[in-house]
């Protein structure tokens, strides 16, 4: 043990990433955070906690910061960043209940995550069309995710490959 150096995490996070990169993922996931907020009008039912936020945004770049060293690469694609995203924001759970909010806000961090999800494999673009004969399978397919999201192992190596299979599942629909 002696001899060596440690470093502090913010010295390892400025080792692997950029002042401005750590800004702006810190921006986009709390952007993210603050639509679904908005957008599934959570005011007075949940707040979202910035401290336990801030847990999750350390998680996420140490995780991407060791996958980068470990595979010897320089960027991480949009995918594993919101894998990790998602996976991290399950385990520390940054949106929380206020009481008396009732049951329908017990799984608010998983919803959270599924619109990640959505979002990723490009569910929500505008102009996004399904046929109507298919739309009752992809209502299956998200109630599928967000069991999963719910009960199942949400590691962001599932969470990857369930973006994977989407982006798959859309080449082939398209051939």
């Amino acid at each position: 043990m002696e001899g060596r150096n440690y470093k502090t995490l913010k010295e390892e996070l400025n080792t692997a990433f950029s002042d401005e990169y750590i800004c702006n993922v810190s921006l986009l996931i709390h952007q993210m955070a603050e639509r679904f907020y908005e957008e599934q009008k959570l005011e007075k039912k949940v707040y979202f906690d910035d401290t336990i936020f801030e847990y999750c945004l350390i998680d996420i770049l140490v995780d991407i910061a060791r996958l980068k060293d470990f595979h010897d690469i320089e960027l991480v694609n949009y995918v594993k960043l919101i894998a990790y995203t998602a996976s991290w924001c399950l385990k520390r759970k940054p949106f929380q209940m206020i009481e008396g909010a009732g049951a329908d806000y017990i799984y608010v961090n998983e919803r959270f995550a599924l619109s990640l999800l959505l979002q990723a494999s490009g569910c929500f673009d505008f102009g996004i069309k399904c046929a109507k004969e298919d739309v009752e399978k992809v209502e299956k397919l998200v109630e599928q995710v967000f069991y999963h999201l719910k009960y199942r192992n949400t590691n962001p190596q599932t969470l990857e490959l369930l973006l994977v299979g989407v982006e798959n599942g859309k080449l082939l629909y398209q051939m």
